[in-house]
């Protein structure tokens, strides 16, 4: 009976060894199980590609995308509202280094205000630059093409052009120009025919892209038809000034008009030294008699309405698009 009992003993020792194993295996596999069904660690998400940056840290490619964007708005609170997305604003600027070494600064002076050449719709960027170097409108004082016929604007076309690094170059759209083709007789009254419009990637700016329409003629000369000017109602002259272009937003809401004294937004600087720049209007009339033909100037105090013969030499801010 006693060694039966120990047999008895003995298994039920091993069957609990057996069970006591058994909830070991279950154990374990629950632990295992809870450690792989953890939640995976959360982890910040990477900052967007897309986030706005400085104008000064796009690429050109990346600014040409950029104004196409701008170009698409329906309005010009929504051309700017499209460029401030991407942390671009007018009056911005950047440093760009031309392939002979010369330093000059880019601003930005426009959203969506150029028509392009090819009929495609309007640029989304305008851009002025500090002056590239001092050069002549023309080489003598006889222009009668004015800008279209002028030597400054053959030169940008050339040698100006090659200066601008590739990158930017390829960035670069033709655009249309409105600009006095030619001086008037004094006292011509329809100056409609005087008034052509060029195809230009690379151009100086008019006195009413600077200014908006001016009233600098009749400002001068009055407008009551008298015998100290013979007669000559002025107003026609100040209707052509002002058909070569609308105002940049920029140089409006920095105040600039025709009848400005001297602009800080104006001054312009080559080689540490404030120059007077041309701008690509030309004075409307000529008098009789009379050879020379004058070019609006921006004098290197900042006044926008100065004057110089064509074959003098001034800054050359040049305007591109992108």
């Amino acid at each position: 009976m006693a060694r039966s009992e120990r047999r008895g003993g003995g298994c039920l020792t091993a069957l609990a060894v057996l069970l006591g194993l058994a909830l070991l295996a279950v154990g374990a596999g629950a632990l295992w199980l809870v450690a792989t069904t953890q939640p995976a660690q959360v982890r910040e998400p990477a900052a967007s590609s897309d986030a706005p940056r400085s104008f000064e840290d796009y690429g050109w490619a990346e600014l040409s995308e950029i104004s196409s964007q701008i170009a698409s708005a329906a309005t010009a609170e929504e051309a700017a509202a499209a460029a401030s997305s991407h942390g671009i604003e007018l009056g911005d600027t950047r440093a760009l280094t031309l392939r002979d070494g010369t330093e000059v600064v880019l601003r930005v002076v426009g959203f969506a205000q150029d028509e392009r050449a090819d009929g495609s719709g309007r640029a989304g960027i305008t851009l002025l630059t500090s002056p590239l170097t001092l050069g002549p409108m023309s080489s003598d004082d006889t222009n009668e093409g004015g800008w279209e016929a002028s030597g400054l604007r053959s030169w940008l076309a050339g040698e100006g052009a090659a200066l601008l690094p590739d990158d930017l170059a390829e960035a670069v759209v033709t655009v249309s120009k409105a600009t006095s083709s030619r001086a008037l007789r004094y006292g011509a009254s329809d100056v409609s025919a005087a008034v052509t419009t060029t195809e230009d990637a690379l151009w100086v700016p008019s006195l009413s892209e600077v200014c908006g329409s001016v009233t600098l003629m009749t400002d001068e000369y009055g407008t009551e038809l008298s015998a100290s000017t013979e007669y000559v109602d002025f107003a026609p002259y100040d209707q052509l000034l002002s058909s070569e272009g609308a105002q940049y937003e920029f140089f409006r809401a920095q105040g600039v008009s025709g009848a400005s004294e001297a602009a800080p937004a104006l001054v312009a600087s080559l080689g540490g030294e404030a120059v007077p720049w041309w701008l690509r209007t030309s004075y409307p009339f000529t008098y009789e008699g009379s050879s020379e033909r004058y070019c609006y100037q921006v004098m290197a105090s900042g006044l926008p309405s100065g004057l110089a013969p064509a074959s003098s030499e001034a800054g050359v801010v040049v305007g591109l698009c992108l």
